[in-house]
């Protein structure tokens, strides 16, 4: 993990971070002594006890399917459109990712958008499901990615402001405890003119599927709601059949 790399990052407290050894112990530590442990490549700035309400109850929900997460959306994707790449694509076709540009994804999961994307980029990715992070690092390995794997909230970013060209989400986003902070968490760390996505289920899919526990408690609202006025070019629409919503926007220079 390189320095220049760690200089994106802050600690919650706001103070820079700094990588340290001891043993075969890896972490990040500021000035005044604040601790984030390096696990498995993923930098933890999230403990159990910290994690209330959806964004505990679906951590756990996805540190127990994350074994068997990517066969079951390869499957879904081949029956719904023929291939994963071919639904991915309904909503990855609308970001543009440059050369030398710094990306990230909020709710990365098992990083199955980024092997499709610039490999001449610099990655990172944000989860709060440590098993769905461990995936991700295994198939960034396995398809030679460089990625910065960090577990924590969308609604609080360990990242600087105006850091990154490219900011998007795609899943979890409907279940995040606060969906408007995620947002000004998003603005916050775009750079001006930034255009950010975010794609979920729609209201008519939970519908469909509203007999499963999954779906079954929680409405979704229409996403465009909790964009605050320094939001320009907003974009809203319905892809693969309905199922899921993309939005698009862009932060006011």
């Amino acid at each position: 993990m390189k320095q220049q790399s760690i200089d994106l990052l802050k600690a919650p407290s706001g103070k820079p971070l700094t990588l340290f050894r001891e043993g075969r112990n890896e972490f990040l530590q500021t000035s005044i002594g604040e601790k984030y442990p390096v696990k498995d490549g993923i930098i933890c700035f999230l403990n159990d006890n910290s994690i209330t309400g959806n964004n505990r109850n679906f951590q756990k929900m996805y540190d127990r399917i994350a074994r068997f997460y990517d066969i079951s959306v390869k499957l879904y994707a081949l029956i719904k459109e023929g291939s994963e790449k071919k639904r991915l694509f309904e909503y990855l076709s609308l970001i543009e990712v440059k050369d030398g540009n710094k990306v990230i994804e909020i709710s990365i999961g098992t990083g199955r958008n980024i092997k499709y994307l610039n490999p001449n980029a610099e990655y990172f990715g944000v989860d709060i499901s440590k098993g769905m992070l461990r995936r991700c690092r295994q198939k960034m390995i396995r398809n030679k990615r460089e990625i910065i794997l960090i577990q924590a909230e969308a609604e609080s970013l360990p990242i600087r402001n105006e850091t990154f060209d490219v900011v998007f989400s795609a899943g979890g986003f409907n279940f995040f405890n606060y969906p408007d902070k995620a947002v000004l968490e998003m603005l916050r760390i775009a750079k001006s003119g930034t255009k950010i996505l975010i794609t979920d289920e729609t209201e008519k899919f939970r519908l469909k599927h509203a007999r499963d526990n999954f779906y079954k408690k929680i409405p979704i609202q229409d996403p465009r709601i909790f964009l605050p006025s320094s939001c320009a070019n907003i974009e809203y629409k319905e892809i693969c059949n309905g199922d899921l919503y993309v939005l698009t926007f862009e932060k006011l220079k």
